[in-house]
C-alpha cells in the first residue's frame, strides 16, 4: 500500500507551505481535529485571549515559544480557519513566521513534539479529496498550477481547478445515466423488445456523447505537450546559425556565436515559451567529419539528442548548395515531427524549397535569418501548427485534457458505449445492456476518483509537494 495511506486520517498534520531558504516570511499549515490544541500549546496571544477563542480567518499576533524551555522561537502571525469553511474541510491553523532555514525548522519540531506529526507530500490535498472539498481531476489541478510552465498551462491548470473538466464529465454521466435509466425499466418485461422509438432516441443519445467524448479525447496531445513541454532538438551542419537561432528564440546570447565552424562541441539545454508551448531547446554541436576527438564526440551526442528528442527544428544555410553533411541531417528528421529552417535569408539563395520538399511538406520549410531577426515569427507559428495541429492557440476557457489517465478512463468509456450500441443493434437483454452502461459510467468515474482505488491515489498525491 502506498504510504500516503500507512497513517491514520485522523491525525493531525502540519507542513511547511512555503519553499524552504532565505525569505521574508515562511508559512507552516496544520490541519486535524487536534489543531487548535496543538497551536495552544506552542502559541501564546499578544492580546488576552487563548487560542480557542480566536475568531475563524482572522490574523492574530503572538509569539510561539517552547513549551519545555519557555523560550520564545519567534514573533508571528496566526490565522485559525475552522471545519468545514478550510482547505481540507478540517480545522486549519497558519502560522505566519519570519523565513529562512532555522525559524521554520524550529517551530515544526516543537509542533512535532506535541501532538503534530509531519504531513506526507499531497497530503493536505488529499484530505480536501476524501472530506469532499474538491473532486479528483480538481485536486490533481492544485499540483498542475504550482507546477505550470506558461501562461497557457496555468491557465488551463485553473479551469480544471474551477471545475470544468469535471462539468464536463458529469455531463456524460448524465447522458448514460438517463440512458440506464430507460434501459433498466425493461427489464420487467425481458420478452419484449425496447420500443423502436425509444431505441432510435437511445441511439442517437449515445452517438451525440460519442462525439462529445472523442472531442476531449481528441485534445489530449495538445495538453500533454502544454501541460509538459516539448523535448527538441536543433540540428544541422556547423556554422549554418543553430546557436543564432537559439540566441534569438530564448532572447538572450546563451549560445556562442562564432564564424568558425565546430564551436559549439557540448550541447546546450534552455527552455522557452513558444506560443504557450515549453520547448525544451536542444543546442547542438554541428553534424561533420571530423578530425577532432572532442568535436567528434561532440557530433556523436548530437546524433544521440536528435534520436531522443520529440521534436527536431533542422537549420540550413540557405545561401550556400546542400552538401552531403545538410543531407545526413535531413535524413535525421525523417519519421520525426520536425520542420526546415532555412538560415540567412539575407544572403543570395542557392536553396529551393523543391528541394527540400522530398523531407517534409512545404508548409513546415520556414525561411529566416538569425542575423537580422527575419523570419523568426513565422517560425514559431509553424512550431505551434506542427505540434498541435492548429494555427492559433486555443480559446482561453477551452478545456482540454493533460493526464495520460484521464485519456485511458475516456478510451474505457467509448469502447464500453461502442459496445453497448452493438449489443442495442442486436437485441440483447436489458440486463446485457446495462452491463456496458456502467461499465462506462465507472470509467468516467475514474476521472472525478469516484471509482478511484488507493493505489490510483497514492500515485497521484505522492507527485505533489509537502506543503500541499
Amino acid at each position: 500500500m502506498n504510504k500516503l495511506f500507512v497513517y491514520p486520517q485522523e491525525d493531525t498534520i502540519a507542513a511547511l507551505a512555503t519553499p524552504p531558504g532565505e525569505g521574508g516570511i515562511a508559512v507552516i499549515r496544520i490541519s486535524g481535529k487536534h489543531a487548535l490544541e496543538a497551536l495552544s500549546r506552542v502559541f501564546k496571544r499578544a492580546t488576552p485571549g487563548s487560542v480557542f477563542d480566536m475568531k475563524t480567518h482572522r490574523l492574530y499576533r503572538g509569539h510561539v515559544f517552547d513549551p519545555e524551555s519557555k523560550a520564545t522561537i519567534d514573533s508571528v502571525l496566526c490565522v485559525v480557519m475552522r471545519s468545514p469553511n478550510s482547505y481540507t474541510g478540517e480545522d486549519v491553523v497558519e502560522i505566519h513566521c519570519h523565513g529562512g532555514y532555522l525559524v521554520p525548522k524550529m517551530i515544526l519540531d516543537v509542533l512535532f513534539k506535541n501532538g503534530v506529526r509531519p504531513a506526507q507530500p499531497g497530503e493536505f490535498t488529499l484530505r480536501a479529496f476524501l472530506n469532499g472539498k474538491m473532486d479528483l481531476a480538481q485536486a490533481e489541478a492544485v499540483a498542475d498550477v504550482v507546477h505550470a510552465q506558461t501562461q497557457r498551462s496555468l491557465r488551463q491548470a485553473e479551469l480544471q481547478l474551477e471545475g470544468m473538466l469535471s462539468k464536463k464529465i458529469e455531463g456524460f454521466k448524465e447522458s448514460i445515466l438517463d440512458t440506464l435509466a430507460e434501459i433498466e425499466a425493461q427489464v420487467d418485461f425481458p420478452e419484449e423488445d425496447i420500443d423502436p422509438i425509444l431505441k432510435e432516441e437511445i441511439s442517437r443519445r449515445i452517438k451525440t456523447t460519442l462525439e462529445e467524448l472523442q472531442k476531449l479525447l481528441s485534445t489530449y496531445e495538445e495538453g500533454r505537450i502544454i501541460k509538459y513541454g516539448v523535448y527538441t532538438a536543433i540540428l544541422g551542419k556547423p556554422n549554418v546559425g543553430k546557436s543564432s537561432l537559439l540566441n534569438l528564440l530564448v532572447m538572450k546570447e546563451r549560445a556562442i556565436v562564432s564564424p568558425y565552424p565546430g564551436t559549439t562541441r557540448d550541447f546546450i539545454e534552455e527552455t522557452v515559451e513558444i506560443k504557450g508551448i515549453p520547448l525544451r531547446l536542444i543546442d547542438t554541436a554541428g553534424l561533420r567529419a571530423t578530425a577532432d576527438d572532442i568535436e567528434r564526440v561532440g557530433v556523436e551526442l548530437a546524433k544521440k539528442k536528435a534520436q531522443e528528442a520529440e521534436f527536431i527544428i533542422a537549420v540550413i544555410d540557405g545561401s550556400t548548395k546542400l552538401d552531403e553533411n545538410d543531407l545526413e541531417v535531413l535524413e535525421k528528421i525523417q519519421g520525426k515531427k520536425s520542420i526546415i529552417v532555412v538560415n540567412k535569408l539575407d544572403l543570395p539563395q542557392e536553396v529551393s524549397e523543391k528541394e527540400l520538399s522530398r523531407f517534409v511538406s512545404e508548409s513546415r520549410i520556414v525561411k529566416t535569418s538569425a542575423k537580422l531577426g527575419l523570419g523568426i515569427e513565422e517560425l514559431k507559428d509553424t512550431i505551434l501548427e506542427v505540434l498541435t495541429g492548429r494555427e492559433n492557440p486555443p480559446r482561453e476557457e477551452e478545456v482540454i485534457i493533460t493526464e495520460l489517465r484521464h485519456k485511458v478512463a475516456i478510451q474505457k468509456a467509448k469502447e464500453s458505449l461502442l459496445s453497448f450500441l452493438e449489443s442495442l443493434e442486436r437485441g440483447e437483454s436489458p440486463e446485457f445492456l446495462a452491463v456496458d452502461l456502467r461499465s462506462a459510467l465507472d470509467s468516467l468515474g475514474e476521472i472525478t476518483g469516484e471509482t478511484s482505488t488507493e493505489d490510483i491515489l497514492g500515485r497521484i498525491f505522492s507527485r505533489f509537494c509537502i506543503g500541499k
